[in-house]
């Protein structure tokens, strides 16, 4: 049925452009179209389209297509993961942000905190698997001494450690002692090589959904012996998420670099979609109909970088000629040719809201800080009867557009191919404790210092450029967010690190993103993440590095929050 299903979508809407069939045939058969479905409000229940597993497939049994029947704005507002947590606190937020564990850090195997405090699997290990484990991790995942150093780890570790970074993608890789990729060395440590694991590598894919679907861990909870952060139970359930039951609206693009005719016609098809049309059925459907789950990957070409989509509104949405509709799109003429069964085009703008990775944190992001936006243009086709039967983006977003759409409806039921020595039921055990009251985080005060200076970018620079903020006061603080507001043409180039006084105390973005735009994102960083930095007082310091040609941009803000101890 799920093949089926995602089939269907994909053939929907991207398809009709090529039909020659007449208007109302168009229309007629569109997947899921809510005026096929007299149940939809009925006793029989399709139209109550969510329940506790979040199943997409009771929703395309009741798409809207008709456009002047879809909102013009819509967000996520009731989490989708109520009706399973029923007693969650009302004030938690839909979805939340997390970092994406990358696979060359060690996965959720990662030491966050420190290198003394056990990663989230050597906990859960401690935990239920009866695996006290190591004392310490290797330094290092690569180098000369990587084999060595990580085949002792393997004689103490518990399993789900031991598979995690045995088993997931190609992080063992890094330390097998084998020249993977033919170039005369062995594990070494080049982000660029091809010897294990990509910077860009990691389970955002998995993040995505469980962001969605269960609700944010509020604070650290003791169980079996183990004291298991926020993070640490986020990690958990995250890991989990490696593998989920999903539908899928769209191909991936393997390609580097897109193509196009004269006629504004793509040469990658795989690269074209997610056809706008279907963008917008699903976004106004899901988020403006509808509280559904919806993840997109938003980069066109061939990096994958999964983000939860949490709202949308359209700032224009005008009928339009042939004729403008050509331009808009690349093309020329007074006649749309491009789908002969449309009636009318509108040009369409559409802003999304979604949610970028934050950092692992003994403290709950949320995600109001975490939320950026990405917006496309694009004509939309509609049949005799008003709705909505396929589309074609605009110039300016043709090759910056989602290129796959997915719902995930919730863990796989098979552990197959993902970590299984880590259960459901206990991670969601943990989740449940984080989440009542009875352990309430501390509370605190939040002093808030901001530079709003823009500071442009050298390009290919080793000096890069900074942003300096001097606090004056004198405090300690518990936990530290930092804010960035950085544009550019293309995130990969960056290395971002916070300095405080001259001194590096942490990289917050080290050339991954790929051709993505800008990094507007917040990192929260307890003491122990900042060399045990617990003082205010100093001059803290912003420090991007463009370590590659073409691409330039600019440090547009930067802020920090303390919380302090009451």
């Amino acid at each position: 049925m799920k093949r089926l299903l995602s089939a269907c979508l994909l053939a929907s809407l991207p398809v009709v452009s090529a039909c020659t069939e007449a208007a109302d045939d168009a229309e007629a058969n569109l997947p899921g179209d809510i005026d096929n479905n007299p149940d939809a409000q009925g006793e029989g229940g399709k139209g109550d389209a969510w329940n506790a597993d979040n199943d997409p497939a009771q929703l395309a049994r009741s798409l809207n297509y008709r456009l002047a029947d879809l909102p013009k704005q819509g967000k996520l507002d009731k989490p989708v993961w109520k009706d399973r947590y029923p007693t969650a606190p009302a004030n938690l937020p839909a979805a939340w942000a997390d970092t994406y564990w990358p696979t060359y850090e060690g996965s959720t195997n990662n030491r966050w905190i420190d290198r003394q405090t056990k990663s989230p699997l050597e906990k859960y290990d401690a935990a239920y698997n009866a695996a006290a484990g190591c004392a310490t991790q290797p330094a290092k995942m690569c180098g000369a001494t990587a084999k060595a150093d990580w085949d002792q780890y393997f004689t103490c570790a518990g399993p789900a450690a031991k598979w995690q970074m045995k088993s997931f993608q190609s992080l063992y890789q890094q330390i097998d002692g084998i020249d993977n990729d033919g170039d005369g060395q062995k594990d070494e440590c080049d982000s660029s090589d091809r010897e294990g694991a990509q910077g860009w590598w990691g389970l955002c894919h998995a993040w995505t959904p469980a962001s969605l679907l269960e609700p944010e861990p509020q604070h650290a909870v003791t169980l079996n012996g183990q004291t298991f952060e926020v993070a640490d139970i986020k990690a958990l359930i995250i890991t989990l998420y490696d593998k989920t039951d999903a539908l899928m609206l769209g191909g991936r693009c393997n390609a580097e670099t897109i193509e196009h005719d004269a006629e504004g016609a793509d040469a990658n098809t795989e690269c074209m979609d997610v056809n706008p049309g279907a963008l917008h059925v699903v976004l106004t459907n899901f988020l403006g109909l509808k509280d559904m789950a919806v993840i997109e990957d938003r980069t066109a070409s061939d990096q994958v970088w999964n983000q939860p989509l949490v709202g949308y509104s359209i700032s224009k949405q005008e009928k339009v000629t042939a004729t403008a509709a050509n331009a808009c799109v690349g093309a020329s003429g007074s006649t749309w040719k491009f789908n002969t069964s449309a009636k009318s085009l509108y040009e369409v703008v559409l802003t999304t809201d979604y949610l970028v990775e934050g950092s692992a944190s003994k403290l709950p992001l949320g995600m109001a800080s975490y939320t950026s936006h990405d917006t496309y243009h694009y004509i939309l086709e509609l049949g005799s009867t008003g709705k909505i039967i396929g589309g074609k983006y605009c110039t300016d977003s043709v090759d910056d557009h989602p290129d796959f759409l997915w719902t995930p409806k919730g863990v796989s039921t098979s552990s197959y191919g993902r970590n299984p020595f880590v259960d459901l039921a206990k991670v969601r055990q943990l989740i449940n404790l984080s989440i009542s009251t009875s352990q309430p985080p501390p509370a605190g005060n939040v002093k808030t210092y901001e530079s709003t200076t823009a500071v442009e970018i050298p390009d290919n620079a080793a000096a890069g450029a900074s942003s300096d903020i001097t606090v004056p006061d004198t405090f300690a603080f518990t936990s530290l967010s930092a804010s960035v507001d950085i544009k550019h043409t293309y995130r990969g180039d960056l290395r971002v690190s916070l300095l405080k006084d001259g001194t590096e105390l942490a990289v917050l973005s080290a050339n991954v993103g790929g051709s993505a735009d800008d990094l507007v994102q917040t990192f929260t960083f307890a003491p122990a993440q900042l060399g045990g930095a617990t003082a205010g007082k100093g001059k803290w310091t912003l420090k991007v590095v463009d370590n590659a040609d073409a691409d330039t941009g600019r440090i547009a803000g930067f802020k920090l929050d303390f919380t302090t101890a009451r």
